[in-house]
């Protein structure tokens, strides 16, 4: 018997075949028959889909109007669109449902010279590895206490340079966004506006439980029309830090505007709300751990300073 690889050699080697008529119009007619099945298969399931999309949005229909569905549409839109990045460039980088405090940073691209390849302490800036880093992670433990913190990582710095402004406007550009927030958020307790001080390493560290730490320091405007209440609260929390971890708060420092210096800012947007902190934590040759270790005890603070705010 002859397997299906000799049959097909055969075939091809064959001479030409001339079927007969009758084989070629049976074939034909049952080509034919076939394909006319095939086409109402293809038929009955065209319409299956067409009958399918109208009773499904016939039930769409009725669940809206009688089981108010458009509310259900209407919220699942929202949440669609809200995901959608929106191109602008002052929009805070992170949210939190009536958040308690608001943490942001109007010199967004000051940086540490261990986090950078570049040592030189007046060329520590960076568009990445920053101050938000700080931020971040204050964020972070301030939501293991359960506490709402709203953090901004807008870049304040490239605004600035992408509208052609001068450094001295830095305070308007981040003072919008402060505005923004309180517009918004009507429960707010804290607003913290963080930087890292110009000052060196032997001035900026203490040791902590063996351990080294930035310290912190608090900036009032004098100038400040919420003057009062900005010393009330940048004083609470240093006396607050030093008498949980003595020397780890340098003090508050106040500040007089230098009409003939237009880098001096004349309020640090503490005009906007009361309880403005205007807070550095650590200097320019601190690592991150040690920012980060300072951050953990600001946060047991921020939790008990929160309680004592009406």
């Amino acid at each position: 018997m002859q397997n299906d690889n000799e049959l097909f050699e055969e075939l091809k080697h064959s001479p030409d075949l001339n079927p007969r008529t009758e084989f070629v119009n049976d074939t034909r007619h049952l080509l034919i028959k076939k394909a006319n099945r095939i086409s109402k298969v293809s038929k009955i399931k065209k319409h299956s889909y067409y009958w399918s999309v109208v009773i499904a949005t016939v039930a769409i229909t009725a669940w809206t109007i009688l089981f108010g569905g458009n509310q259900y549409i209407l919220k699942s839109f929202h949440n669609v669109m809200s995901a959608i990045p929106k191109n602008n460039e002052e929009s805070i980088t992170a949210s939190n449902k009536n958040p308690s405090v608001f943490i942001y940073h109007t010199h967004t691209t000051e940086s540490f010279t261990p986090l950078l390849e570049n040592k030189n302490k007046d060329e520590a800036y960076d568009e990445n590895k920053n101050i938000t880093m700080v931020g971040a992670e204050l964020t972070s433990e301030l939501k293991k206490k359960n506490i709402n913190a709203l953090h901004s990582t807008t870049d304040f710095d490239k605004i600035l340079r992408n509208r052609d402004l001068d450094y001295s406007k830095i305070y308007d550009i981040s003072g919008k966004e402060v505005q923004t927030v309180l517009d918004k958020n009507k429960n707010l307790k804290l607003i913290i506006d963080i930087h890292r001080d110009t000052q060196l390493k032997d001035a900026t560290t203490i040791r902590i439980d063996g351990k080294n730490v930035a310290s912190v320091s608090f900036v009032v405007s004098e100038n400040s029309p919420n003057f009062k209440e900005n010393r009330k609260i940048a004083n609470l929390f240093h006396q607050k830090l030093e008498k949980k971890y003595p020397g780890l708060s340098r003090g508050v420092l106040l500040k007089v505007s230098q009409t003939k210096n237009p880098y001096k800012q004349k309020f640090y947007n503490q005009d906007l709300f009361a309880n403005s902190l205007l807070l550095q934590i650590g200097g320019v040759e601190n690592t991150i751990d040690e920012e980060n270790r300072s951050v953990e005890l600001l946060a047991e603070v921020i939790d008990e300073i929160l309680l004592e705010i009406d």
